[in-house]
This record gives structure tokens, sequence and C-alpha cells, in this order.
């Protein structure tokens, strides 16, 4: 009963959230944003008052009437200085590169600070593990990358994070639960279940090794971003010539394809794993490879930018 009471007034309190905060890529926290309310510390601090007051009262002792109201103003200071340190904050959402299933992802968290120092600034995601930063006027800006766990593949949008902070002196809680308009690519994990064979084999066997140039030398190109080095021609860049890649002409017969149906028996997440794995394990060979999945088809290519997309489509499968 009382998980169910505390789940509906989350999802209310969520709805009404959602509504004053709605998702943007950057925000600034104002006084619709920021909420405040007395820490554990803060909560001591309020009942020591009460009980001053109280023996004030009683013993009509002017000195605890004056140190009681002495620290009453203090707590009301206190409230402005802890809501300052939260107005005015400028939070950009920055990029989150993409992860596997199980791993951490990283999401990128633009702070700026505007005319004031920001002191003790707690951000990161609900029950998670919060990053600690501190923010100089002068520099103005700070970089933060906050963590969020992932379970499984596809598009990921973590939700509402949290800002909080309880300068200068702990007794209140400022908080704000901005929704940035974030999301990861999460690619499956890999796992490889069979053996991967080649499109020209029959039997049993392994990703074939054609990395060390058996097929038709066809020239020279220019180095690019992502081709495997075991294609660099050395010798030319020992010259002073630059980086050149040497090329090679692939028989269609031996062109390495990832086929879905090559994997009859497996879930679908068992069939996405072993995909994966095979296109890591044909890209740390720097073989040329395609992708074969059901109403799709990736054209055999290698590289970075190949990965790249064939662990999209697994994502997004």
């Amino acid at each position: 009963m009382k998980n169910r009471i505390r789940a509906l007034f989350r999802r209310r309190f969520n709805s009404w959230l959602d509504k004053r905060s709605p998702r943007c890529s950057e925000i600034t926290l104002n006084q619709r944003r920021i909420f405040i309310i007395p820490s554990s510390a803060g909560l001591g601090f309020a009942i020591m008052l009460l009980g001053l007051l109280l023996l004030a009262i009683n013993y009509q002792n002017n000195l605890i009437f004056a140190l009681c109201f002495w620290l009453f103003s203090i707590f009301l200071v206190a409230i402005l200085h802890t809501y300052a340190n939260l107005s005015g904050l400028l939070l950009r959402a920055g990029a989150a590169e993409p992860v596997f299933a199980g791993e951490l992802a990283s999401f990128h968290l633009h702070l700026e600070a505007g005319r004031r120092d920001r002191h003790r600034l707690n951000v990161g995601f609900p029950n998670q593990q919060m990053e600690v930063c501190d923010i100089d006027a002068e520099m103005g800006a700070a970089n933060v990358i906050i963590k969020y766990p992932t379970q499984k593949r596809g598009a990921l949008r973590p939700g509402r994070m949290e800002v909080t902070s309880r300068y200068p002196l702990g007794i209140l809680r400022c908080w704000s639960a901005p929704s940035l308009d974030w999301h990861c690519l999460v690619y499956p994990q890999p796992r490889c279940l069979r053996p991967l064979l080649n499109s020209a084999d029959s039997g049993e066997g392994h990703i074939p090794d054609r990395s060390n140039d058996s097929d038709e030398f066809s020239g020279f190109n220019r180095y690019q971003a992502g081709q495997s080095p075991r294609r660099i021609f050395w010798k030319a860049y020992a010259k002073g010539q630059g980086l050149l890649v040497k090329q090679y002409e692939q028989s269609q017969a031996d062109e390495l394809i990832l086929d879905w149906d090559s994997l009859e028996g497996l879930s679908v997440e068992e069939r996405l794993s072993t995909l994966c794995a095979w296109a890591l394990d044909c890209d740390k060979q720097g073989l040329a490879y395609g992708l074969k999945l059901p109403k799709l088809t990736v054209a055999s290519g290698s590289g970075s930018g190949q990965l790249s997309k064939v662990l999209r489509e697994l994502a997004v499968f």
C-alpha cells in the first residue's frame, strides 16, 4: 500500500514537472524550476530553534530570545544564499557517445555560471552517483560528464537529471530537476554464440583472414581515417610521400556477409548480440563485410564508418 501511494505521488509530481519544465536542449534555472526544502541538518536546526523559543518564553530570558532570533535570521539569510547558488545557472545538453548494453553511458553537460560563482553543485541522475563541481564566474563555464547505466539496446533517453546544492551552511537543500533533450545509442551486447562462416564456405569455420593481401592488387589510394593500418604502404611514408593504402580487388565469392538467417535457433537478442560480435571481429581484422537483416541490407564495406553503420542498424532493429 505504501509503495502504491509513493508511486502514485511520483507519477503526479513528474506530470506536474513536465508541464512546469518541459524537455529542451538548454535551460536556465529560475524560480519556476528551483525548490528549497530543509535538509536533515536543517530539521535539527529548526527543532533547536523551537526548543530555544520555548525555553525563552518559559524563563522570560531576553538573552535566549536574542539568541533564538539571531539564529532564525541566519536561517532566513541562508535561504537567499542557497537559492542564489542555483538561480541563473544555464545547463546545456552535450553529446553522448554510443555504448554497448550493460556499460555506463556518458552524457556531457555544459554549465554556464553567469555573473556569480557557483559552489558545491551536485549534478547527476536520480539514484546514481553525483558529480560535484564548482564554477568560477571569471572562467564562466564548466563541462561535466555524468554517467547513466544501460540495460538494453536501442535509443536511450535518461529522463530528468538533478542539480542540488546545500551551500553555504548545509541546513537547506536547494534542487532542480531539469529534463534535457539527451539521447544515446546503445548497441547490443557483443556475444559470439555461433562461429561466422564465409559465404563461400560450406562447412564449419571462422572469420577468414583476408588481411594478408592475398587478393589481386589494384593500386594505391590516399589514407582515410578508419582504414586498416595493415593496408598502409609504409615504404612510401618513409620516403615522405604521405600515407598511402594498398587496394585489392576482392572476388564476389569471398564477400563476407553477416547474415541474420544463418543464426536459426537463437532468439532475437541472441542473434543481434552475435552479429554485433561478428562485426567487431571483422573490423578488428580489417575485413570488408556487409549485413543482412530482415527487410534491410547494408552494403559491404570496411573501416570505422562501416562499423558504426552496422552497429546502429543492430541497435535500432
